[in-house]
C-alpha cells in the first residue's frame, strides 16, 4: 500500500491497479488500459530465491513471478519488453524459460549485468537487465557502453587508499565473483570503462538543510532514531572506516562511508550500522531517507509518505536511477 500511496501522492491520477500478481489476470491490466496500446511492459522485482551469496532457494515459489510476468507479456503484446532482476538471476531456469517464451513470442532481445557506478551513479549497485523488442519493428536492441569511469582516484574501503577504478575495479565497483560468473549467461558484456568521472558519495548527498529545520523536514531529510549502543559504537569510526566489533560481522557492516568514495548497494535497512556501509561521512547517524535517495537517483522533487521505515523499503529496492535511464534509452532508440 505504501508503494501505491507514494506513487499516486506524486503522479496524482495515474492509472494504477493494486492487485497480487499471483492471483491478478492479464486481462484486467487491458481493461485498465482501454482503447490505449501497451507500448512498454516493464517489471522490477528480484527472484526471492536468490541471493548476493548464490542460488539459495531455486525452488522457492515466488520464483515464479518471471513466469507469471511472462504470461502478462504474451497477452498484451507490448511493442517492448523489459525487465530487471538480482545479477545471479541470470543462472536461474525460470530465467532461460521466461526468455525462450518471449522469442516464441516473436522478440528479440539482449540482456547485461551493469553497474550503476559505471552508468554515472554514486553506488556501485549491480543489476541485471533484459530488454526484448517486437520483431516487427525490425530492429535489435543494443546497450551502450558505459558512460563513467574515468581516472579519478577514490576512496578504497578495503585498503583506505585512493585508487582509480581501472587500477582496482572489482575492489572498489565491488564486483563479486559470483556476480562476475553470471556475465557468461547473458550477450552484453560490460568489460569497458566510461571516460567520465563517477560521482563521490559527498558531491551528492553534500548540500540539504539542516536536519531539524522546516525544509529538511519537508525533504524527508530526517535522522533515524539510534540507540545509545550503536550511537556509542560509531562515533569515533573514522571516515570511511568501520568500528572494531564490526570485522566480526560481514563485510562492510558498521561501516562509515567516505565523501571521496563510492556508496555500496543502498538496501532496505540503510536506517540500521549493522546492516552495510551505511554510516554518514561525518555526522554520527546513519544516512537519511533523503540522502539515500539520493544516491539511488531520486530526485529531491519526489516525495515520500509516512511511515518512513516503509518509504525505506521503497528507496531500498528501487532501481538505481542511471539503469533506468540506460533501458528507457534502448527502448527509446528502438522505437524512435
Amino acid at each position: 500500500m505504501t508503494a501505491a500511496k507514494t506513487y499516486l501522492h506524486n503522479f496524482p491520477g495515474a492509472p494504477y491497479l493494486l492487485a497480487d500478481l499471483n492471483h491478478a489476470r492479464p486481462d484486467r491490466v487491458a481493461n485498465l488500459l482501454g482503447q490505449k496500446r501497451a507500448d512498454i511492459f516493464a517489471w522490477m522485482s528480484s527472484v526471492s530465491g536468490v541471493q548476493r551469496c548464490g542460488l539459495a532457494r531455486p525452488a522457492d515459489p515466488r520464483n515464479s513471478h518471471i513466469f507469471r510476468f511472462g504470461i502478462f507479456a504474451k497477452h498484451l503484446k507490448p511493442l517492448a519488453i523489459a525487465m530487471e532482476n538480482v545479477p545471479l538471476a541470470a543462472s536461474t531456469r525460470q530465467f532461460r524459460h521466461f526468455v525462450r517464451m518471449i522469442e516464441r513470442e516473436g522478440y528479440t532481445w539482449t540482456a547485461g549485468i551493469l553497474n550503476a557506478a559505471l552508468r554515472g551513479s554514486s553506488q556501485c549497485r549491480q543489476r541485471l537487465v533484459y530488454i526484448a523488442i517486437r520483431n516487427d519493428l525490425k530492429i535489435v536492441p543494443e546497450i551502450p557502453s558505459p558512460s563513467h569511469g574515468g581516472q579519478r582516484r577514490y576512496f578504497s574501503y578495503a585498503t583506505s587508499l585512493y585508487r582509480t577504478v581501472e587500477d582496482a575495479r572489482i575492489e572498489m565497483l565491488g564486483e563479486a565473483p559470483a556476480t562476475q560468473r553470471m556475465h557468461k549467461h547473458v550477450p552484453y558484456k560490460e568489460d569497458r570503462l566510461g571516460k567520465n568521472d563517477i560521482p563521490t558519495v559527498g558531491e551528492v548527498i553534500d548540500g540539504l538543510p539542516r536536519i531539524g529545520s522546516p525544509k529538511a523536514d519537508r525533504l524527508n531529510h530526517r535522522a533515524w532514531a539510534h540507540t545509545r549502543r550503536q550511537l556509542r559504537r560509531m562515533r569515533f569510526v573514522p571516515e570511511g572506516g568501520r568500528w572494531s566489533g564490526g570485522f566480526e560481522h560481514y563485510s562492510n557492516s558498521y561501516g562509515r562511508l567516505h565523501r571521496r568514495g563510492l556508496a555500496k548497494t543502498i538496501t532496505t535497512y540503510f536506517g540500521n550500522p549493522g546492516s552495510g556501509r551505511f554510516w554518514h561521512p561525518k555526522a554520527n547517524r546513519a544516512l537519511t531517507l533523503r540522502e539515500a535517495a539520493r544516491i539511488q537517483g531520486f530526485p529531491d522533487s519526489f516525495q515520500f509518505v509516512p511511515p518512513y521505515s516503509h518509504a525505506a523499503d521503497l528507496v531500498g529496492n528501487a532501481l538505481d536511477a542511471t539503469i533506468a535511464a540506460v533501458v528507457y534509452r534502448v527502448i527509446r532508440d528502438c522505437l524512435d
